[in-house]
């Protein structure tokens, strides 16, 4: 069920993998490892940022660029993710493969935020950081 789920929120922008003999690698493998790694790492990097950084340390890495620096971290190894997992499985890097990454970059942006916007109250210092909706109360 979870390698339906990745296999198609990755072709639903890429279309089948190319070379077409390594689809099932890519069904099977690749994209609920990328899929999953996406989601986990997403979510460490937001708890460093807002629970160990901005709570515990209190570091005051609060300000909207500290936060694009880990959004961009984020979205950097969002792109390295899909790319490993291509080579660790055999499969010939060719554009799909970067266009897979590109893709897997726009993921984790969306997901870093969705998480900040759900993780950030609980905050001391980087509660309003992207934004200040919706308030701490």
């Amino acid at each position: 069920m979870i390698q339906k789920f990745f296999w198609g929120l990755y072709e639903m922008f890429l279309g089948r993998p190319i070379p077409a003999n390594f689809t099932n690698d890519y069904r099977e493998v690749v994209f609920p490892n990328t899929g999953l790694l996406l989601i986990i790492i997403t979510l460490a990097i937001v708890l460093i940022y807002y629970y160990v950084l901005n709570r515990m340390m209190s570091t005051g890495l609060y300000k909207t660029q500290h936060w694009v620096m880990f959004l961009v971290l984020n979205a950097i190894i969002a792109f390295i993710i899909p790319v490993v997992q291509v080579n660790a499985n055999g499969i010939d890097t060719h554009s799909y493969t970067f266009m897979f990454a590109f893709l897997n970059v726009i993921y984790s942006l969306v997901l870093f935020f969705l998480f900040s916007i759900l993780l950030k109250r609980g905050s001391v210092q980087a509660w309003t950081t992207p934004v200040k909706w919706p308030n701490k109360k």
